[in-house]
């Protein structure tokens, strides 16, 4: 009998279990990979393979509820045949190539938006007009920036997405501390006794 995955236990995303089972998927992964043991790897293929350990454990324990999760899950099955991850594509080319186009090179540089302030009361019902599609446009831009960063954002509406991102990004922190857990153990002092 297999053991249920943490959406049919109804683990919380945050919780010490989940970060349990993504260690757990993360070092299987690891061991399937040889990401860890293979000397013969170069550091893009080791980074490579270390990368896609860590997002098949993620999705592997979230388990398939969140939309994000089943796509990262079609996402890394798909990149198997070419064995690099479809979403590092950018980060993975040689430094001294340029972009293929300047939408890539807006998607792998972040840049910080500019916050505008509000006024409390519009001059006219011309200026609340233009202010009203000015404040559409802008959350349509961010929504459409926040779907490229979430894996199978591209397809959902403002209201799934913001859920969705928000269960992605507790998700990636608990990712993160189960990493930096596994970090502080290997780098740990071995006590002979």
């Amino acid at each position: 009998m297999s053991s249920p995955s943490s959406s049919q236990l109804g683990m919380p995303p945050g919780s010490k279990r989940f970060r349990h089972a993504i260690l757990k998927n993360l070092l299987l992964g690891l061991r399937k990979g040889g990401a860890a043991a293979s000397r013969g790897m170069g550091i893009h293929e080791r980074r490579s393979a270390i990368r896609r350990a860590a997002d098949a454990a993620l999705a592997t324990a979230r388990g398939a509820a969140p939309r994000w999760s089943r796509s990262l899950a079609a996402e890394l099955s798909q990149s198997q045949g070419d064995r690099r991850p479809v979403r590092d594509a950018h980060l993975i080319r040689p430094a001294n190539s340029a972009p293929a186009s300047s939408s890539e090179c807006n998607n792998a540089c972040s840049k910080r938006m500019p916050r505008r302030r509000l006024r409390a009361r519009p001059k006219s019902r011309a200026t609340a007009k233009a202010a009203g599609v000015l404040a559409r446009f802008m959350v349509r831009k961010r929504a459409r920036a926040l779907g490229e960063i979430v894996p199978g954002g591209r397809g959902m509406d403002e209201c799934t997405l913001l859920g969705e991102t928000l269960d992605y990004a507790v998700s990636l922190k608990a990712q993160v501390e189960a990493m930096q857990l596994l970090l502080r153990t290997l780098q740990a002092p071995k006590n002979p006794t």
